[in-house]
């Protein structure tokens, strides 16, 4: 197998407890698992050393993941897609042997409503039933029943068929419904999916409109897609990150990967704008001395001042007690 499916949020719950290094070996056992669509070989220090990890670090992967066999360390998940995935295979080879997928049986009717016959040599529109209004000119055919009537060999006019209601994708060009073969899909992952008060009305509506445009993998149950939703992410940035994923060739999970980027960059631009200005500060230490000195120079200067206003009064008491005296030394003589 060149692909298999990887969900990133049971990979995460599952693997919490690994440190680092157990948890690139257990990616890398899974990709040799699927490479070789067989079980891990039974010697880990052979294992081990082709993929590049400690042996304890692969020997703590394979007691939680695996179980070990006669044949080798099994991983049930694993066997399933593999399982899978061939019987795909086999499929597809069949519909090749066969010339192609077999196209759908379209059911016709031989005879459209509205000319039905009702005698021989004569043709004619439907009876009218119950309370009907008398036909008019609208009501006639565009185009007239041939003279001989369609009971003596002649045909209605053929109408011109329907557009699609929705375009056509590239990808499921080739399919005549225009869309991708639930068989050649890949299997649904078998863990539970995150239910509950978290999820949001509009999941559903997103992920249709991105499977409309051909995002693959839509899954509305996402936990990282109803956040988003709840924290207030609108339909149109979800369709917008569709069409960048589609142009870079990614899924599903790569465009909510896009709106959780742009959402993040956008409440850090908010935050930054909602924070207080700084007053400049000086160029240089000399700036910054200067700046000093004059707020010193202007301290002592108030102080002085209050002083000042302080004193006032008490040195015209003295003056005036000093006139007092003088006065009543005068009077004494």
């Amino acid at each position: 197998m060149n692909y298999y499916p990887f969900h990133i949020g049971d990979y995460r719950s599952a693997t919490m407890h690994l440190s680092n290094a157990e948890d690139l070996a257990y990616r890398r056992a899974l990709d040799w698992y699927y490479d070789t669509e067989q079980p891990l070989p039974l010697d880990t220090q052979w294992v081990a050393r082709r993929l590049r990890v400690e042996a304890r670090d692969l020997d703590t992967v394979l007691q939680d993941f695996f179980v070990r066999t006669g044949e080798g360390w099994v991983h049930e998940r694993c066997g399933q897609e593999i399982a899978q995935f061939q019987q795909m295979l086999a499929k597809n080879r069949a519909n090749g042997a066969k010339g192609g997928r077999p196209k759908k049986a379209v059911e016709t009717d031989p005879q459209p409503v509205g000319w039905r016959p009702v005698g021989a040599g004569v043709a004619a529109a439907t009876q009218p039933q119950g309370n009907q209004e008398p036909r008019t000119r609208n009501q006639e055919p565009e185009h007239p029943l041939a003279p001989d009537g369609a009971a003596g060999g002649g045909t209605p006019p053929k109408t011109p068929a329907a557009a699609p209601r929705h375009p056509v994708h590239p990808a499921h060009a080739d399919h005549p419904s225009g869309r991708a073969d639930p068989a050649d899909l890949p299997a649904p992952h078998a863990l539970p999916r995150p239910t509950g008060d978290n999820s949001h009305p509009l999941a559903g509506t997103v992920c249709q409109l991105m499977k409309r445009l051909g995002v693959g993998l839509v899954n509305p149950g996402n936990a990282k897609l109803n956040a988003l939703l709840n924290a207030g992410v609108g339909v149109g940035q979800f369709e917008d990150a569709a069409h960048k994923a589609l142009a870079a060739g990614k899924s599903f999970s790569y465009a909510l990967g896009i709106v959780e980027r742009e959402e993040r960059e956008a409440r850090a631009l908010g935050a930054q704008l909602q924070k207080p200005r700084v007053a400049a500060q000086p160029a240089n230490r000399q700036e910054a001395l200067e700046a000093r000195n004059r707020a010193v120079g202007d301290a002592w200067l108030q102080k002085m001042q209050a002083q000042a206003q302080v004193q006032t009064p008490t040195q015209t008491q003295m003056q005036m007690q000093m006139q007092m005296q003088t006065q009543g030394a005068g009077h004494a003589r």
